[in-house]
């Protein structure tokens, strides 16, 4: 576990090809230090127009964008890009950084795991605007391992997870068909649990009586706004620094 951020960086930077199901990806590093990566992706997204003697052809189109790792054993991140030519979820991309390395962090019982962050307040408010009608709350909790989340949480259940060898907690609270759940913002063990996942420890989903469709926090995942002067004025280790400071 003390080398765990060690053997993840060596396993990204082995990683010849990132893949998604449906879609082919390039990548490029732009910016490379001991615990950052800047890398440009590009995924194939082929365009067919009309031409003037009333045909249609099939042109090559590779719409770009940046991701961001940083690799701190107390900071660890993955900021992507949002450009829907490219793709409409940067979960995609999410996914197919950790899926790219979990095959060599397998050889030393290590997974890599990857979870929206979220703002706190935005969960207490949907919590307060539907006061007298929340159903039940899921939290679905990764074991927890970095160090500046994990505090959070209680002792117990920390104890637990390791003892356990657990991956992932889920903990489920439910009210009677015919009442809802009361919660208090003020209860440390439900703080905890919602600091926590907001921090990138997980995803909370909420059922409310009369939506049909659970909420999910990771749906409102928290962004960071540049300028495309920003992005395309600046040399990439000014970038680099750009993005580190408006993540912290």
């Amino acid at each position: 576990m003390a080398k765990k951020n060690q053997i993840f960086f060596q396993a990204i930077l082995n990683v010849r090809e990132f893949e998604t199901r449906k879609t082919t990806i390039r990548h490029k590093i732009l910016y490379q230090n001991q615990n950052q990566i800047l890398y440009r992706f590009a995924a194939n997204r082929s365009l067919r127009r009309e031409t003037e003697q009333f045909t249609e052809e099939e042109i090559d189109n590779w719409p770009s964008f940046l991701v961001y790792i940083w690799n701190d054993p107390s900071e660890q991140f993955v900021a992507i890009q949002e450009r829907w030519s490219a793709f409409q979820k940067t979960e995609v991309i999410a996914k197919s950084i950790t899926e790219a390395v979990d095959e060599e962090l397998g050889k030393s019982n290590l997974r890599a795991h990857a979870e929206a962050l979220f703002l706190e307040a935005e969960f207490w408010g949907l919590i307060e605007q539907n006061k007298g009608k929340i159903r039940d709350i899921h939290f679905e909790l990764i074991t927890p391992n970095m160090s500046n989340i994990s505090e959070t949480l209680s002792e117990d259940l920390k104890d637990f997870a390791k003892h356990t060898n657990t991956a992932q907690t889920n903990l489920n609270i439910q009210a009677d068909p015919d009442s809802s759940i009361l919660l208090d913002p003020n209860d440390e063990n439900l703080k905890g649990l919602v600091s926590y996942s907001s921090e990138g420890g997980g995803n909370i989903s909420i059922k409310i009586r009369g939506l049909s469709k659970r909420i999910h926090t990771k749906k409102s995942k928290k962004h960071i706004d540049l300028t495309e002067l920003e992005i395309d004025g600046k040399n990439p280790e000014e970038l680099v620094r750009i993005i580190k400071g408006l993540l912290k």
